[in-house]
């Protein structure tokens, strides 16, 4: 069911917080993002900003505060069930792409679905693969491509399953200037289709491209540059 309401937030914390033992990570962190806007995480290393989008994506629980999605609490609501919420809603894109050495590209992008036990669309696999400029690469292996053809395939396996937000840990790090520029450009036509997009980054052109900026500091998050116009609604779960 579509929903009747616009300028809804797609995600949002609120007082969210992280530990490992007595070390702090995360403290009240506060946090949103719309439906089609692309949200960039800045701040130095260390400082949480991966450990924020872990926390998004539904790999780390937090151990206080609140992370909702659609309006539903993540952590209560899909605790049980959360690899299926990653599955329906979260693309992730890791820093060090996480590829299997022994799959081709096209393996790759699709293991996670059937592994998941979803169906496979190969004219959407297909399709994807053509899109991302890799669909003549989709034989060859991790060790056989390039550092841009690895972030291709790993943005391909993330947006597989159609995910309304798209995580990225460091989308364009270790890339030539040139590298950079077309996958940004590809994150920006994300956008356009209506993806909502995370970026952790340093990088300054994705920080320019971004909707709004937010730097990580002290263990939470404050908002660098004015809020964009809300966007409209999205799909309720």
């Amino acid at each position: 069911m579509k929903s009747t309401i616009e300028n809804q937030v797609l995600l949002e914390t609120k007082e969210l917080s992280f530990h490992y033992g007595k070390k702090i990570i995360l403290d009240n962190v506060n946090f949103h993002v719309y439906p089609g806007e692309m949200v960039a995480i800045v701040g130095e290393s260390g400082s949480g900003k991966s450990t924020l989008l872990y926390i998004l994506g539904g790999f780390l629980k937090p151990q206080s505060g609140s992370y909702t999605f659609l309006g539903k609490k993540v952590y209560k609501t899909f605790l049980s069930h959360l690899g299926s919420f990653r599955r329906r809603h979260i693309g992730f894109l890791f820093q060090d792409f996480r590829l299997l050495p022994f799959l081709s590209v096209e393996q790759n992008i699709r293991f996670p679905v059937l592994f998941g036990g979803m169906e496979l669309k190969r004219e959407r696999l297909h399709a994807l693969m053509e899109s991302l400029g890799i669909f003549h690469r989709r034989k060859a292996f991790p060790s056989e491509i390039s550092g841009g053809e690895m972030q291709r395939t790993g943005l391909g396996r993330a947006l597989l399953s159609s995910p309304q937000l798209l995580l990225l840990d460091e989308p364009t790090g270790n890339l030539d200037e040139a590298t950079e520029k077309e996958i940004l450009s590809l994150l920006l036509k994300l956008k356009e289709q209506g993806i909502s997009l995370v970026c952790v980054t340093h990088s300054s052109t994705i920080r320019k491209a971004s909707d709004r900026v937010y730097r990580m500091k002290g263990h939470s998050l404050t908002e660098e540059l004015p809020k964009a116009p809300r966007k409209k609604g999205a799909q309720q779960l």
